[in-house]
């Protein structure tokens, strides 16, 4: 059945491209958050990917939401892209997601609510797949199609992952190749070739699961999904939240095909632009580094992959169980006058 419109051209921005920029949030939330302590063992304080809230010695909920704007024309990928996207944020933490509830904004008086349905069975799939029930959720009516979860997880507090835990000497991983925000950006605008679609939609749907697995298993140390705020913005939160810095070599960088022509063609989403403005403030850039290699260090990633820090001794054992995460960087200790985040 073919959709009787393009849903992006339903809205100004979609994914991950449509958050609000991190430094704006940062001073809209300031204060009003909850700060962790008792049974509350990760608030927004720590701009991690989701609260933690411990029931038993060896048990916590997880607890996130995240909706977005259509990323792609298809209902089914739309639904799929956005639910994995909402999981990840409970793999990042070392959890299992267990129960999730739709967020819905849907426009019926002028969209075929087939479209809607469809959307919604794309999103039952990954849920499928992640072991998770759905179990309803919210809609209101609206001129701007919206999707996404609010997912509940479980996890032994005494192994969770956090963005806070991060030590010195860790080598840094990232599980997912980048470039997902500027061949989104260049599909809206007709201009992403077919199969550089194809492979970013795959990259996008694909489960952080398994890369969560594999982390808990070799003994990461901390870790962090890649959203829209971009490699570098997500890396920033973790360092500040761990007291350390963070080296990333841009050549290592792993990179989605058909990515970086996109990206020299100009393809550049308003999210990774927001998302380099507010790099240049918090981070050393050598002088080395080429600007197309800084912009995909920014870019906004919808579904990105997990970064995950871990001790030397233990990175083989994760390489083993991740052979596709790629080695970007490394953890050194914290230096005052000196930025915490430098890119080589």
């Amino acid at each position: 059945m073919s959709n009787p419109v393009r849903l992006t051209e339903l809205t100004g921005q979609g994914g991950c491209s449509a958050k609000i920029a991190q430094a704006d949030l940062a001073a809209i939330l300031a204060g009003i958050a909850t700060p962790a302590g008792g049974d509350l063992l990760v608030s927004a304080a720590s701009m991690d990917d989701a609260a933690v809230y411990r029931l038993g010695d060896d048990l916590a909920l997880v607890a996130t939401t995240d909706f977005f704007p259509p990323p792609v024309d298809d209902p089914r990928d739309y639904g799929a892209i956005a639910t994995a996207n909402a999981l990840s944020d409970i793999y990042a933490m070392g959890g299992t997601p267990i129960l999730l509830l739709n967020l819905v904004g849907f426009d019926l008086a002028n969209l075929d609510g087939g479209i809607l349905r469809r959307i919604l069975e794309g999103g039952a799939e990954v849920a499928s797949e992640a072991g998770c029930a759905v179990a309803g959720g919210h809609s209101i009516r609206s001129s701007e199609p919206i999707f996404g979860c609010a997912v509940l997880g479980r996890v032994d507090p005494r192994r969770m992952m956090t963005n806070s835990t991060a030590q010195v000497g860790d080598l840094v991983f990232l599980t997912k190749p980048l470039g997902t925000g500027v061949i989104l950006n260049a599909y809206r605008a007709g201009r992403a070739p077919v199969g550089v679609l194809t492979e970013a939609v795959a990259t996008m749907r694909h489960l952080n699961r398994d890369a969560a697995r594999a982390m808990l298993q070799a003994g990461a140390s901390s870790a962090t999904d890649v959203t829209g705020f971009g490699l570098l913005g997500h890396l920033h939160n973790l360092a500040q939240a761990s007291s350390v810095r963070v080296l990333v070599r841009a050549g290592d960088l792993p990179v989605l095909t058909g990515a970086m022509d996109l990206i020299a063609e100009g393809h550049i989403p308003g999210g990774s632009r927001r998302n380099l403005d507010l790099a240049r403030t918090f981070a050393s850039i050598a002088p080395a580094v080429a600007d197309d290699r800084l912009l995909l260090a920014c870019d906004a990633q919808t579904s990105g992959g997990l970064v995950v820090t871990i001790a030397p001794d233990r990175a083989a054992a994760f390489s083993d169980l991740q052979p596709a995460a790629a080695l970007i960087g490394e953890v050194l200790a914290g230096s005052p006058g000196h930025p915490i985040m430098e890119l080589v």
